[in-house]
C-alpha cells in the first residue's frame, strides 16, 4: 500500500513539473510572438509613414513649379522642406543595415538642405537652374515612391515579416536595397548639380587601397586572422564611395563591413551571432566601445547617448572637431553584454573636414540670444560644428529649451546669427 501511495506520489510530481514547464515554456512563445508583432508595427509603420511623406514631397515639389510669385513659392518650399525631414525621420527608425549607401536619406537631405538655401537667398522661382533642380528632385521621388509602394504592398507570409529587432526580414531588405543601388547615380547627380550651382566642383576620391587589406582591416575589427575565404566588393558610387563590402564567416557568426577605399578606415561592421544572457557590466562595456573606437582611428570623441535593450549596448560618439562636437555625426557602437564582444558599428551623418577655420567675428552672446523668440525657454546652450544649407560647415551656438510643453533645439550661426534650423526634440 505504501509503495502504491509513493509512486502515485511521484507520477503527481512528475505531471506537475511538466505542466509547469509547458505553461513556461508557452509563455515565452507568446512573448516571442508579442514581441514579434511589436518589431512588425513598428517597421511597417515607418515604412508606410515613409511612402505617405514621399508622397507628399512629390506633391510640394509639384506646387512650387506651379507658380511664380515668391510668397508662394517660399510656402511651397517650406512643405518640400518639410516633408523631407519627415522622411529623413520615419527612414531613421529602419535598422542601419539595410543597405549599404543610404541614398534615400542622402536624397532627402539634398533636397532640404537646397530648399533653405533658397528660402534663405530669396531665390527667383523661375531661374532655370532652380526648376531643372525640382524637376529632378520631382522624378527621383516618383522613382522612391515607386519602389517604396513595392515593399509595402509586398505579399505577407504567415511567418514573422521581421525577423528580430534590428535586422530587416529579407524580402523588405533586398527591396530596400534594390531600391538604394537605383539611387545611387541620381544621388551622385544631385551632388555635381548642387557643387555646380554653388560653384564649387566635387573630384571624386582616389582607390588608394585594395581589396585585401579591406579585408585584413574587418578581420582585425572581428578579431579574426584566418580570412581567406572572405570577399571584398568595390562600389564607387553612393555616400562614401568609394568603398568596400566585406563579407565572411566566422566561428561566432556571420560579418559584413564598409571600408573606405580611399582611408581605409571602417565605416560600418555588424556580426551577426545568437544574444546569450546578458552580465557583462554595463559600465565597462561603455570603456571598451569607446577603446575599440580608438582603435579604429576615431580618436576625438564625446560620448552623447547611450541605452541598453535585450541584452545589447548601443553608444553613440559625436565627433569632435577644434574642440567642438559634430551636431548632426555620430559613431554607433554596439556591445553585446554576454561577454563583451562588439558586434556592430556604423557611422551617421557626414563628417567635416579634420580642421576648419577660426570664427573671426563671432556675434556677442547677448546678440545671438536676442534671435530667440520671447516664449522660447531656453534650458541649456553649446558650441557646435553644423553643416549650413550652403554645404558650408560652421561654428554655431545649440539652443535647447521648451515651447510651452514641446522640446525645441535651435541653432544659430555664431557669425551670421542666421537661424540654421530648428529642431523639435523628443
Amino acid at each position: 500500500m505504501r509503495r502504491a501511495i509513493w509512486w502515485m506520489t511521484t507520477a503527481l510530481a512528475v505531471v506537475a513539473v511538466g505542466g509547469s514547464a509547458y505553461a513556461w515554456g508557452r509563455q515565452q512563445q507568446l512573448n516571442g510572438q508579442a514581441m514579434a508583432a511589436m518589431v512588425n508595427a513598428q517597421y511597417d509603420g515607418a515604412l508606410h509613414n515613409a511612402l505617405a511623406d514621399m508622397e507628399s514631397l512629390r506633391g510640394a515639389l509639384a506646387s512650387a513649379m506651379l507658380v511664380a510669385d515668391p510668397v508662394s513659392f517660399d510656402r511651397h518650399l517650406s512643405d518640400v522642406a518639410k516633408f523631407a525631414y519627415a522622411g529623413e525621420n520615419d527612414l531613421s527608425r529602419l535598422p542601419s543595415n539595410i543597405s549599404a549607401d543610404h541614398n534615400m536619406n542622402e536624397f532627402l537631405h539634398t533636397v532640404d538642405s537646397q530648399v533653405e538655401h533658397w528660402m534663405i537667398s530669396n531665390q527667383n522661382p523661375g531661374a532655370a537652374s532652380v526648376q531643372q533642380a525640382l524637376t529632378s528632385y520631382y522624378n527621383r521621388a516618383g522613382n522612391v515612391i515607386s519602389g517604396l509602394e513595392r515593399i509595402v504592398n509586398a505579399p505577407r507570409t504567415t511567418a514573422p515579416f521581421w525577423t528580430d529587432g534590428r535586422q530587416l526580414a529579407p524580402a523588405a531588405r533586398d527591396g530596400l536595397a534594390r531600391l538604394e543601388q537605383s539611387l545611387g547615380t541620381m544621388v551622385s547627380d544631385a551632388s555635381t548639380h548642387s557643387s555646380a550651382v554653388s560653384g564649387k566642383s566635387k573630384v571624386a576620391s582616389p582607390i588608394l587601397v585594395q581589396s585585401t587589406d579591406a579585408i585584413k582591416r574587418v578581420g582585425a575589427a572581428a578579431g579574426v586572422d584566418k580570412t581567406t575565404e572572405w570577399k571584398a566588393q568595390l562600389h564607387t558610387v553612393g555616400e562614401n564611395a568609394p568603398y568596400y563590402v566585406v563579407s565572411g564567416d566566422t566561428k561566432r557568426g556571420s560579418v559584413r563591413a564598409e571600408v573606405s577605399a580611399t582611408t581605409g578606415k571602417l565605416i560600418s561592421y555588424h556580426l551577426t551571432r545568437p544574444i546569450g544572457v546578458a552580465k557583462y557590466d554595463f559600465a565597462q562595456a561603455a570603456t571598451d566601445a569607446q577603446a575599440w573606437l580608438a582603435h579604429q582611428g576615431y580618436h576625438q570623441v564625446v560620448r552623447a547617448d547611450a541605452g541598453n535593450t535585450d541584452g545589447i549596448a548601443r553608444f553613440a560618439y559625436q565627433p569632435v572637431i577644434s574642440g567642438l562636437p559634430v551636431l548632426d555625426s555620430s559613431f554607433n557602437v554596439v556591445v553585446a553584454l554576454d561577454n563583451g564582444q562588439v558586434i556592430g558599428f556604423y557611422e551617421q551623418g557626414k563628417l567635416p573636414p579634420t580642421s576648419l577655420p577660426k570664427v573671426t567675428k563671432a556675434l556677442p552672446a547677448n546678440a545671438l540670444r536676442a534671435k530667440l523668440g520671447p516664449k522660447f525657454h531656453t534650458q541649456s546652450e553649446r558650441k557646435v560644428i553644423v553643416e549650413n544649407p550652403n554645404g558650408n560647415w560652421v561654428q554655431a551656438m545649440a539652443y535647447e529649451g521648451v515651447l510651452g510643453d514641446e522640446p525645441y533645439r535651435v541653432i544659430i550661426d555664431l557669425q551670421t546669427g542666421h537661424e540654421l534650423r530648428v529642431d523639435r526634440l523628443g
